[in-house]
């Protein structure tokens, strides 16, 4: 992990400094598969479980202005707010804005949440009915500082009552330094855990070696994801195993992760 020295920026009520640290997103290009049948989301879709009511927080490299993502299965508009936590500025739901998405992680992810057939009646995610807001906290390579990311968590902590904020998606890792509760972007984890937030977090992508599993998917109180593969046989469950790049617990602190494995290449 490269840090800064912006350390003395990270947080003012803090009783030490860290240093400003690096993350990535969890880039890897899985191929178009149904993976909505394959973790059966469709079979609630039938029962009426779409994530209406909820919304989700997703912090990543920007959103898409496309109709997919705007407006749900019902056509309804959907995203609630567009938080550019580089700038630190609020941007327009509809317009392009500062945090348009140069580098399309955060759209993927935010399809693979609440995307929509709406547009052209092939997809949906797997709430497609649930409500958006989406943080930029990183560039169009994918990359961003601790600081930025942290204040994306706090703004959505802040809000979580005025957009109804449910769950926090966390598609990003970056090498654990020391103890999960020392890491200064964990402790911001941590305080939307205890806000109510169900957070969701990858598990990372530097597999397959134990103890990979990078910040903030080492945090014991969240729901860690990591990739599985079909083998490119989605019908046949048989040859499913753990994708080679995903990362693997035990954490350093012993704690088994990932929680969950879901399609991911």
């Amino acid at each position: 992990m490269q840090v800064q020295d912006t350390g003395e920026a990270l947080e003012a009520k803090a009783s030490y400094v860290d240093e400003d640290g690096v993350v990535d997103v969890s880039i890897y290009a899985p191929q178009p598969k149904p993976f909505v049948q394959q973790v059966d989301a469709d079979a609630l879709h039938a029962q009426g479980i779409d994530g209406s009511g909820v919304t989700i927080a997703v912090i990543d490299t920007g959103l898409w202005t496309h109709p997919a993502l705007l407006a749900n299965s019902r056509g309804e508009i959907r995203v609630l707010a567009r938080y550019n936590a580089i700038m630190d500025a609020m941007e327009p739901i509809h317009g392009p804005g500062g945090d348009t998405d140069g580098s399309g992680h955060g759209s993927h992810v935010a399809s693979l949440a609440v995307g929509s057939r709406i547009s052209n009646g092939l997809y949906d995610g797997i709430a497609p009915n649930a409500n958006l807001v989406s943080v930029k906290a990183f560039d169009d390579t994918g990359m961003g500082s601790y600081l930025d990311v942290i204040r994306g968590i706090d703004w959505v902590v802040a809000h979580k009552d005025q957009y109804n904020i449910r769950v926090l998606n966390l598609s990003f890792s970056s090498p654990p330094q020391s103890y999960y509760w020392d890491d200064p972007l964990n402790q911001a984890v941590m305080r939307a855990w205890q806000a109510g937030i169900v957070v969701v977090a990858a598990a990372g992508n530097k597999g397959p070696d134990p103890m990979s599993v990078g910040v903030p998917g080492n945090v014991p109180y969240i729901i860690t994801v990591g990739a599985m593969t079909d083998n490119y046989t989605p019908n046949d469950p048989t040859d499913d195993s753990i994708s080679t790049f995903s990362s693997a617990g035990p954490t350093v602190e012993g704690f088994v992760k990932p929680d969950v494995v879901a399609p991911g290449a």
